[in-house]
């Protein structure tokens, strides 16, 4: 019998020295997956540290979800979350889980949406009016964040956006200390790899695997249509010179923010286009100087525009927009000051797009766009608009309205 009990006990320590060695530790995930480093602010649109290369995401028997986030740290919830608090990544969150996620926010950064993206605001509130009355956080950009508020809604979940993991350790350790799980995901870095191990995380902690994982070959389809063609098409594609710039509230006033080898500076590159402002802007973005955009002659101009609560003279696209009100807004800038000697102002190539399509589940329609702009012959075929819409009627719980693009030709 003694005997017999040695050789159960031995087989049980066999057992968990197995079950242990599946485990991924933080820091092997982060020494095996590190890809990138670069600055920091969520705002200017600056992506952060390392990236894992895939998220670990198991169920223990007990029920409980164990994941790695966007940070390589290991995280467990009990269960599905059920009171959650946003900091960013909004779009995401509604993609993954519908109008069923909305009676699960208990706490959000209300600065995300009102005033700086007004139209997803009054689309929203309109559907949802709840919105409205759920708990602002503070916004973690503008220094704002309110930890004691977080704890204080006793949420089983806080999704937090990778750029500003840096900016909230402290935060983070009262958070950890009051037994709240926080989760970051990373869309900023524009890759196929974050973009999906950030939906299925979601997908993962939220109870909704099926919708994220749907949604995840509905965002690879439509970015492949513009990467296998760009690839057929090879290195010899003539390639134009293209200047984009972000609408500031000010209207052609004021010259906004172009973008260097990120954000939509990327996307000029992905598409066979040649950044203008490429090694003239440092980081993600920044305004470059009038006389630079005049001295490179851009064949293409495009701007990102959203619609802000105080202004009605910049190209404001999105939910509530009107599309005559939008291309007069964008002519508009064909008259400053020397423009009218751009080839690109000449020669009627001023394009512009919704500013969120670019870093968030959705931008392959910002990629499309972009392809379809820079290289018209190529993508004649392509319909950015048709295809924003069927995501929204596949995922998105508001209605597609409005205007999310507009060219001189409108």
């Amino acid at each position: 019998m003694k005997k017999l009990s040695k050789i159960i006990a031995a087989c049980c320590a066999v057992l968990m020295l197995a079950g242990c060695s599946t485990q991924t530790s933080t820091k092997d995930m982060s020494k095996e997956s590190s890809l990138t480093k670069t600055s920091k602010s969520q705002e200017t649109g600056d992506a952060t540290e390392t990236v894992p290369a895939e998220t670990v995401q198991t169920e223990s028997a007990s029920g409980e979800i164990n994941v790695t986030d966007l940070c390589g740290r290991e995280v467990t919830l009990e269960k599905p979350a059920e009171r959650v608090v946003l900091t960013f990544n909004f779009e995401e969150y509604f993609a993954v889980t519908g109008e069923e996620g909305i009676s699960k926010i208990v706490g959000w950064s209300r600065k995300y949406w009102e005033g700086r993206r007004q139209s997803s605001w009054d689309v929203f509130t309109e559907k949802f009016p709840e919105l409205k009355d759920i708990p602002d956080v503070g916004y973690v950009p503008k220094n704002t964040f309110n930890v004691e508020t977080v704890i204080s809604l006793k949420p089983d979940l806080v999704l937090m956006a990778k750029n500003d993991y840096e900016s909230v350790q402290t935060d983070l350790e009262r958070l950890n200390a009051a037994g709240i799980p926080v989760i970051f995901v990373d869309y900023h870095l524009q890759t196929m790899d974050n973009h999906t191990n950030s939906t299925l995380l979601i997908g993962k902690v939220m109870g909704k695997e099926q919708q994220a994982q749907a949604l995840v070959d509905f965002y690879k389809e439509q970015t492949d249509i513009v990467t296998e063609r760009m690839k057929k098409a090879g290195a010899d594609l003539e390639k134009p010179k293209v200047y984009v710039e972000f609408s500031e509230a000010a209207g052609p006033g004021t010259f906004g923010a172009s973008y260097g080898k990120q954000m939509w500076g990327a996307l000029i590159d992905q598409c066979g286009g040649d950044n203008i402002t490429r090694d003239l802007v440092e980081g993600a973005s920044a305004p470059v100087m009038p006389e630079q955009v005049l001295a490179a002659n851009p064949d293409i101009i495009i701007f990102a525009g959203n619609q802000f609560a105080d202004s009605d003279v910049n190209v404001g696209l999105g939910y509530t927009s009107d599309k005559e009100t939008a291309a007069r807004n964008l002519k508009s800038y064909g008259d400053r000051p020397g423009w009218s000697e751009i080839n690109a102002v000449k020669n009627g190539q001023m394009y512009a797009l919704y500013h969120d399509l670019s870093r968030h589940i959705f931008d392959f329609a910002g990629l499309q766009y972009f392809a379809k702009t820079i290289h018209p012959e190529l993508f004649e075929d392509l319909d950015p608009d048709k295809n924003l819409k069927e995501f929204h009627d596949k995922f998105y719980p508001v209605e597609y309205k409005g205007t999310w693009f507009v060219s001189l030709e409108d």
